[in-house]
């Protein structure tokens, strides 16, 4: 028994072990094989690299990582899906797999694979942490999110999103699609979106279209963001209202209330005039005004 690498292939082994594609997990396998060449181009493995895997699937991309790069963690949530994947590439010594959610709660990392994450990521022999992955809609967000705030950008991320996600994560601001999980990326990240893939290149055939986006790190201070974030989520919260509004109604677990008038006075040295709602403020915006907010709290 090998790793599928074409679609008749990966059809029989299933209807061999009796599994097929499971739309509770957003099972979307990928058939075509040029994309999985786009992709590995894209990811610019060397064997100084690590690779985190979401979604094992029945390993055939799983395979090719590991052929470039030194170590993959590879999640799979499915029990079928697990079980086959074992007993192909179970004895390869650079992989490992774990069967389980990425997600522990909608908010946390699963802890089995943070450990591993850990691991790898003090290994003498790994240079670059990269994050390669077909990700279910249903835990995209929620995935980044927690991947971002626990271990900051990874130096590369390959990810097959759909398309809707895709463009969010790029949207820039006065946008529709700006969110605060656009600024979170963008202040770690350079975003692009390097092509759009029809529904036939998955079986089975989605009912949208999604695209493969590329999250490149910037050499920027994680810890800084990552502070500013919890105020892009609050400012989102009331995203219609003006800032200065919002800002009048800062809770205690982030250093409020403001008296109004220090509120003023820090908004007019930072040229903002409070009627700024937070879809409009660029990413790093936030970092300045989150800086700004500590300050005038602080001094008074």
């Amino acid at each position: 028994m090998q790793v599928p690498e074409t679609p008749s292939q990966l059809r029989a082994l299933l209807n061999e072990r009796g599994l097929s594609p499971n739309k509770r997990y957003g099972q979307n396998f990928l058939v075509e094989p040029k994309v999985l060449d786009v992709i590995l181009r894209l990811a610019e493995l060397e064997t100084s690299d690590f690779v985190l895997e979401i979604g094992t699937g029945a390993g055939t991309l799983t395979h090719r990582l590991a052929q470039e790069s030194g170590f993959v963690v590879t999640v799979e949530i499915d029990s079928g899906l697990f079980s086959l994947v074992r007993d192909l590439l179970g004895v390869e010594p650079n992989i490992r797999l774990v069967h389980g959610d990425i997600m522990e709660t909608k908010s946390q990392l699963n802890p089995d694979v943070c450990e591993k994450v850990d691991v790898a990521l003090v290994s003498p022999e790994i240079k670059h942490f990269k994050v390669i992955a077909n990700l279910p809609y249903n835990i995209s967000t929620p995935f980044l999110t927690s991947l971002l705030v626990r271990y900051g950008a990874p130096e590369l991320m390959v990810l097959m999103v759909q398309k809707e996600l895709a463009v969010g994560l790029a949207a820039k601001p006065g946008t529709k699609d700006y969110s605060p999980l656009s600024i979170l990326v963008q202040l770690l990240a350079d975003v692009s979106i390097d092509r759009t893939l029809p529904a036939d290149v998955f079986w089975p055939k989605p009912t949208v279209d999604s695209a493969i986006v590329c999250i490149k790190t910037k050499r920027v201070d994680p810890p800084t963001v990552l502070r500013a974030y919890p105020l892009v989520r609050f400012l989102f919260s009331e995203r219609r209202k003006t800032i200065r509004s919002i800002l009048r109604k800062l809770p205690a677990v982030m250093g409020g209330p403001i008296k109004p008038e220090v509120l003023d006075e820090m908004l007019e040295k930072l040229e903002l005039t409070g009627q700024e709602r937070a879809e409009s403020l660029t990413p790093e915006t936030f970092v300045v005004l989150d800086r700004a907010l500590t300050e005038a709290i602080g001094e008074v």
